[in-house]
């Protein structure tokens, strides 16, 4: 455990000594999931205005509000960022040295792994399922046979469901993990705030 500097935090003021107090430990771990959940919400806000403005398949403002809105349903770079902060935390606050970069990021690598892995797979299988059909937006088909379609919100349930039960998983996981570190953490505040008070 990590100790904080308790010596050198008494200031000696004439016959006055006073004890300046340290920075808890829970709030240095909300702090630091705080910067870490704010980056990235920065990194996600940029990835979605590319998939709206750039990689949108029609440039209408329907299409490109949809993109937004479905992107905007699923936070799963906030999320791996407050899984991350949790390693970070358990290394740099609580003091377990086992716990190197790759604890620290193989659990959001998983859940942005499976959500992507879903979603892709599902991308996947409709896609071959038009090509079967005959509907493929790449085959070549004559010019006067080309209809607008709108896509079917019942063929993208199905993943929409599956991404949504990664990310309910991975907030269960973040939930149970944060509330056992904020009870370390808290355990470790009362320990330093013991120490302080036997050496007043």
């Amino acid at each position: 455990m990590p100790q904080r500097t308790q010596a050198s935090d008494v200031e000696e003021d004439g016959e006055n000594s006073e004890v300046t107090p340290p920075q808890s430990y829970k709030s240095t771990g909300s702090a630091i999931t705080v910067a870490m959940v704010s980056v990235a919400l920065g990194f996600a806000c940029c990835e979605n205005l590319m998939y709206v403005f750039v990689y949108s398949p029609a440039p209408s403002l329907g299409v490109e509000i949809t993109t937004l809105v479905a992107r905007s349903f699923f936070p799963v770079h906030p999320l791996c960022a407050a899984i991350q902060s949790i390693g970070v935390c358990k290394r740099d606050l609580e003091g377990e040295r086992k716990t190197g970069i790759g604890r620290i990021i193989s659990p959001a690598v998983l859940l942005h792994g499976a959500f992507d892995f879903v979603l892709m797979v599902f991308a996947y299988y409709q896609q071959v399922h038009k090509i079967e059909a005959g509907e493929d937006d790449d085959a070549p088909e004559d010019a006067a046979a080309v209809v607008e379609e709108d896509e079917d919100i019942a063929e993208e349930l199905p993943s929409l469901l599956c991404a949504s039960v990664f990310v309910m998983l991975g907030y269960a996981y973040y939930v149970c993990q944060s509330r056992a570190q904020t009870r370390r953490l808290v355990a470790m505040d009362d320990t330093l705030r013991d120490q302080n008070s036997t050496l007043l």
